[in-house]
């Protein structure tokens, strides 16, 4: 232990002779530990018990003991190398250390090797297990799961808690008893696999299905005498089962099967199916008085009834004649209620009778009114109907007649379009055509004058000509019929 709270206030070892007063801390009552000396009242603190005081009453700078305002305080080395110099015991006196010096030698006692032999030390392995440095040599080669050791049987390196543990759960040379217990020991774990092949007591499943694995030369007894899937028979009511079904849930419900009487009566065991008819008859069955319908409230067992009738009969009489009066007081009074009810039904009836006069001279009233009232919503809503189908009737019809008229002059100009195209394509169809005739008999005519003669030439070319004549008139006569058609169409369109 180095102090009071181990960073701060003063030296809490254990001390040879006392220290006196005077270099004692009066925050800590410990020997102080880099004391300070206050100006005030002369008092020893430790420079760290003060920093504490100062801390928690920040507000007031007030000396701790006479509570003077002018506090201050100073160093106080004499006294510092004075308690530094007292002996003190070693702090693992109690576990046998006897050690004892000043107080500047005590931490280089407690953290040399050499030192302290009780000192609480963690080992230098790494295991994080504290003990004392007397023992930690062996530990740390003979008791420390982090110590490196070798394997016996494959012989690979690592921690002691390793090889013992996981590693040995899978070494493949491990050493492994037979699983099923034969004379077989001493089995490399590589090899079980084979030799459970070949074991004389290897394990095989219950032919009755319970999943009980077992070896097979127990395997008779087993399902004989203790396979809970064995078919046993009832002693009680011979029906024949398995036997974890025999012995719980019918035994639960076997009707032969003996229960003791729920009141420990005489009688022992009744059968399940008997048992209520014995609960009936049961002389410790607890039962009500025979009188608890009148007010007795006793309950007894049954072979009591009777004593008790004997013993508390004036009781019941009583009883008895209490509940005979309360009952014709309570028939006199059903009586002047139900007088009272007739008085109060008459005259609700007449009530009903007035009632009804005034809702049937109401319900006249409503009617007559009601029937004006139609009359008059009829007449009103027929003149708004008139009225509303007048208003719709002309706006539609202004509407109408203006959509036709626009819908005319948009078909008109689009007609007029139309006829002038198809005029103007007419007249250029019909002057192709008059030119290719024409240019045909200008072909035929050239190939008849290289042929003939120069007189017949002439007589073909005045034919030519006068047929040139024709086609000239037919095409006068077609242009005027073209003409002729284009107006009936036009004035038809007009129409």
């Amino acid at each position: 232990m180095a102090s009071c709270d181990g960073n701060s206030g003063g030296y809490e070892y254990e001390f040879v002779n006392t220290p006196l007063d005077m270099f004692i801390c009066k925050i800590c009552q410990c020997p102080s530990k880099k004391p300070h000396l206050s100006a005030c009242c002369g008092h020893t603190f430790c420079k760290s018990c003060l920093e504490a005081a100062k801390k928690a009453t920040a507000i007031s700078n007030a000396c701790p003991m006479c509570r003077s305002e002018e506090f201050s305080t100073m160093p106080n080395k004499q006294a510092d190398r004075f308690v530094r110099s007292l002996h003190v015991y070693c702090t693992n006196k109690e576990k046998g250390c006897k050690w004892r010096g000043e107080v500047n030698d005590i931490t280089s006692h407690l953290d040399n090797s050499d030192g302290c032999q009780f000192r609480e030390v963690c080992c230098s392995n790494g295991c994080g297990k504290s003990l004392q440095r007397q023992y930690l040599t062996v530990h740390v080669k003979t008791k420390c799961p982090c110590r490196k050791v070798n394997c016996w049987y494959c012989h690979d390196t690592g921690e002691y808690q390793f090889i013992e543990g996981q590693h040995k759960k899978m070494c493949l040379k491990f050493p492994l008893p037979c699983p099923n217990k034969c004379e077989a020991n001493s089995i490399p774990r590589e090899d079980i696999d084979e030799h459970r092949k070949k074991c004389p007591l290897e394990e095989v499943n219950c032919p009755n299905g319970c999943g009980t694995l077992l070896q097979q030369q127990y395997l008779n007894h087993h399902a004989e005498n203790i396979c809970r899937c064995r078919i046993v028979q009832c002693q009680h009511c011979r029906i024949s089962g398995q036997h974890q079904f025999i012995e719980g849930e019918h035994k639960d419900k076997c009707s032969k099967f003996p229960l003791p009487c729920p009141n420990r009566c005489e009688v022992g065991r009744v059968l399940r199916e008997e048992l209520q008819e014995h609960i009936q008859v049961c002389p410790l069955e607890i039962v009500s008085c025979d009188y608890h319908t009148v007010g007795c409230g006793t309950r007894m067992a049954r072979k009591d009834r009777s004593k008790h009738n004997r013993k508390m009969m004036e009781q019941h009489l009583s009883f008895t004649l209490q509940q005979l009066m309360s009952t014709q007081q309570n028939l006199v009074a059903t009586q002047v209620e139900g007088a009272n009810m007739k008085q109060q039904l008459a005259l609700a009836h007449q009530q009903i009778g007035v009632l009804s006069e005034k809702l049937e001279h109401f319900e006249n009233k409503t009617g007559q009114a009601l029937k004006t009232t139609k009359a008059t919503m009829r007449k009103e809503l027929k003149q708004n109907i008139s009225v509303a189908e007048k208003n719709v009737v002309g706006t539609l019809r202004k509407e109408l007649k203006q959509s036709i008229a626009d819908t005319e002059k948009k078909v008109m100009q689009k007609l007029d379009t139309t006829q002038q195209e198809l005029t103007t394509a007419s007249v250029t169809l019909k002057s192709a055509q008059l030119e290719t005739k024409v240019s045909a008999q200008l072909h035929v005519a050239q190939e008849t004058y290289d042929d003939d003669s120069d007189d017949d030439y002439d007589d073909q070319y005045e034919y030519d000509d006068g047929q040139y004549d024709h086609y000239d008139h037919q095409y006068d006569d077609d242009h005027q019929y073209d003409d002729y058609h284009q107006c009936d169409d036009y004035d038809y369109y007009d129409d």
